[in-house]
C-alpha cells in the first residue's frame, strides 16, 4: 500500500505561498505536492474562513487542515497506459536514443501501430523507464524589482592559520546579491551545514536592514532535500526558517548558473579582490574584515554592468523595498527520526521524552522536532505532543501518557533499579551503581533494566557472581556481562583463568594490579 503523507509543515508553505498570490502549479512545486492536493488544501483552507489577504493560521488551524485532507492508502496498480506500452522498450530505446526521434514523432508512430496512449502517458513511461529526458527548459532573469529578491551562493575562498591554534583551516563563503541594486554581503564559513547557513543569512538580514520578499538559494545538502535536476526541494528545516523570517524559497536547478546570474561570479570576484593576499587572524576576523570590504569596497565601486554604486543604489531605492528584520537571532531547530521504545519513551539528543500511548505504540516511527525551548513530535506530519527541551541524560516523562495501570511503571528511575538490583546481590548493586555513575544516568536507564531481568533468567546467584567477575575486570557494560553468563564463566578464578581472554577485556592484566591505592599504602 502506497500513499502521500503531507507533513504540517507543507501545510504551512502551501498556505503560505497561496496567500502570497502564487498559482497551484508553482506552490505544488515549491511545496512537493501536486496541483490537486494544493487545491484541496485552499478549498479546505477558506472552509476554515482563511483568505488570501488574511492572518497566517496558527498550528490548531494546520491541523485540523491535515486531518481533513489526508489522504487514505492507495492500493498501487499499474496504469492501462503502461500495460499496453510494456514489452515495447526496446523498440522505444531505439526510436529515442538510436534515430533520435522527438516524442512527437515517436507518439504518432505508436498510433499508427494501433497503440493507443495519451502523449502526456507516454512521456511519463519513457522517462520513468530512463528512455527519455525533456530538455532542460532556459529560464529568462529579468531584473527584479527592489527588495524583491536575494541571490545565494556557496564557494571556496582558500585556507587561514588560526592565530590561537595554528590550525589550517579551510574557509568557505555565503555570498548574498540583491539583483535589483547589486549590493551584496559574503559570510566566511568552515562548514555548510543548516546552522551555520542560518548563521550566514541572519548576518546577511541584518547588514541589509531587511528581508527580500524571495530567496533563490545555491543546491547545497543542509538547505535541499535531494538531488533534482528540474524541480530541487528545500529540507523542511530551511522551510521553517523562511516561514519564520517571511520569504519564500526558490531553489535553483542543479548546475544551471542563469537561475542565479547576478551571484554566479560574486565568488570569483570575492576570492580574487578580496580573500587573495589577505590577512586574516581568526575566522571571525575574517567575518569582520569581509562585511567592511562588502560595504566600502564592493559597495562604492562603479558595477560593470549598472555603472552605478551598489551601496549608494541599495540605500535610495532598495532599503526601505525589504521586509523588516526584528533582529532576534534564529534558533535553528533539529529534525530526527525515531522509534517508540518499549518503555513508551523515544529518545532525543540523550535523553528521554514520553509518547501518547493510545496513539503511539511501541514501534511507531515519529519525527522529532527540537529547539532550545521545545521538543515536539510529529506522527504522519501531524504534533502528537510536546515537551520542554531537557539537558542531555535527562527525562520528560508526562504521566497522562499512560494508562492508569502503567504510570507507576513510566515514571521509575535509575533510584528504583538500584534499589532492587541491591535485592539480587552485594555485587549486582555494585556493578548497578557503577553503571549509573555519571553526568547520564537516564541514558542508562535500559541496561539496568536489561541487567535486572538477567537476574530472573540466570538466577540472583549466577548474576551476583556475573558481576563480581566484571568489576574485577573493570567491565561496566551489560552486554559483557551477559556474555560472561551465556559461557557460563562467572565462577571461574578471576586472573590467571583459562576463559580469562574470552571476555575481550581491554586489560592484559586483571584489574588489581591497576589498583594504586594499595600499591602506595604496600610501598
Amino acid at each position: 500500500m502506497a500513499f502521500l503523507e503531507v507533513h504540517m509543515v507543507q501545510v504551512r508553505e502551501i498556505i503560505r505561498r497561496w496567500q502570497a498570490g502564487e498559482n497551484k502549479m508553482a506552490i505544488g512545486r515549491a511545496s512537493g505536492v501536486s496541483a490537486r492536493t494544493v487545491g484541496r488544501y485552499i478549498e479546505a483552507a477558506a472552509s476554515f474562513g482563511l483568505t488570501q489577504d488574511g492572518e497566517p493560521p496558527g498550528e490548531d488551524v494546520l491541523a485540523q487542515l491535515l486531518r481533513r485532507n489526508h489522504p487514505g492508502p492507495l492500493p498501487t496498480r499499474e496504469t492501462p497506459a503502461a500495460a499496453r506500452l510494456a514489452g515495447r522498450e526496446e523498440q522505444l530505446a531505439r526510436w529515442l536514443q538510436e534515430e533520435r526521434l522527438q516524442l512527437t514523432r515517436v507518439h504518432e508512430r505508436l498510433i499508427r501501430e494501433g497503440v493507443t496512449v495519451s502523449y502526456t502517458s507516454l512521456r511519463r513511461y519513457v522517462r520513468e523507464a530512463g528512455l527519455w529526458k525533456p530538455a532542460p527548459a532556459t529560464l529568462r532573469m529579468a531584473d527584479w524589482p527592489p527588495g524583491e529578491v536575494a541571490e545565494m551562493d556557496f564557494g571556496r575562498l582558500g585556507s587561514i592559520i588560526d592565530a590561537e591554534s595554528g590550525k589550517k583551516q579551510t574557509v568557505w563563503a555565503l555570498l548574498i546579491v540583491l539583483p535589483y541594486s547589486r549590493h551584496c554581503f559574503a559570510w566566511p564559513l568552515l562548514q555548510q551545514t543548516l546552522a551555520e547557513s542560518i548563521a550566514g543569512l541572519e548576518a546577511a538580514w541584518q547588514f541589509f536592514g531587511g528581508v527580500p520578499k524571495r530567496l533563490i538559494l545555491d543546491n547545497f545538502s543542509a538547505a535541499i532535500a535531494g538531488p533534482d535536476a528540474l524541480e530541487p526541494r528545500p529540507t523542511r528545516g530551511f522551510i521553517e526558517y523562511s516561514q519564520e523570517r517571511g520569504f519564500l524559497c526558490d531553489p535553483a536547478r542543479v548546475r544551471r548558473p542563469k537561475d542565479k546570474p547576478h551571484v554566479e561570479r560574486g565568488i570569483q570576484y570575492l576570492r580574487e579582490r578580496f580573500f587573495k593576499g589577505g590577512s586574516f587572524r581568526s575566522l571571525d576576523d575574517c567575518r569582520e574584515q569581509a562585511e567592511r570590504w562588502c560595504s566600502e569596497v564592493a559597495g562604492l565601486r562603479v558595477h560593470g554592468t549598472t555603472r552605478q554604486l551598489p551601496r549608494e543604489v541599495f540605500e535610495t531605492d532598495e532599503r526601505q523595498k525589504l521586509q523588516p528584520y526584528d533582529g532576534v537571532l534564529y534558533d535553528v531547530p533539529l529534525w530526527r527520526e525515531v522509534t517508540v521504545h518499549p518503555d513508551h519513551h523515544i529518545s532525543f539528543v540523550q535523553a528521554l521524552y514520553s509518547v501518547p500511548t493510545t496513539t503511539c505504540p511501541p514501534g511507531t516511527k515519529l519525527e522529532v522536532r527540537g529547539d532550545g525551548a521545545l521538543v515536539k513530535l510529529y506522527r504522519k506530519g501531524e504534533l502528537v505532543k510536546v515537551h520542554p527541551g531537557q539537558v542531555r541524560g535527562g527525562r520528560a516523562t508526562d504521566p497522562d501518557d499512560y494508562p492508569q495501570e502503567k504510570t507507576a511503571y513510566a515514571l521509575r528511575a535509575p533510584d528504583r533499579v538500584v534499589q532492587r538490583a541491591r535485592e539480587l546481590g552485594p555485587n549486582v548493586e555494585t556493578f548497578t551503581q557503577r553503571l549509573f555513575d555519571g553526568p547520564l544516568p537516564w541514558a542508562k536507564l535500559r541496561q539496568g533494566q536489561k541487567l535486572l531481568s538477567l537476574g530472573e533468567r540466570y538466577t540472583a546467584a549466577r548474576l551476583d557472581a556475573a558481576c563480581a567477575r566484571a568489576l574485577d575486570y573493570d567491565l561496566i557494560d551489560v552486554r559483557r556481562l551477559q556474555r560472561i553468563l551465556l559461557q557460563a564463566i562467572e565462577r571461574d578464578d578471576l586472573p590467571g583463568s583459562e576463559h580469562s581472554t574470552s571476555l575481550g577485556t581491554r586489560f592484559a592484566r586483571p584489574g588489581s594490579a591497576f589498583d594504586h591505592r594499595q600499591r602506595e599504602v604496600a610501598g
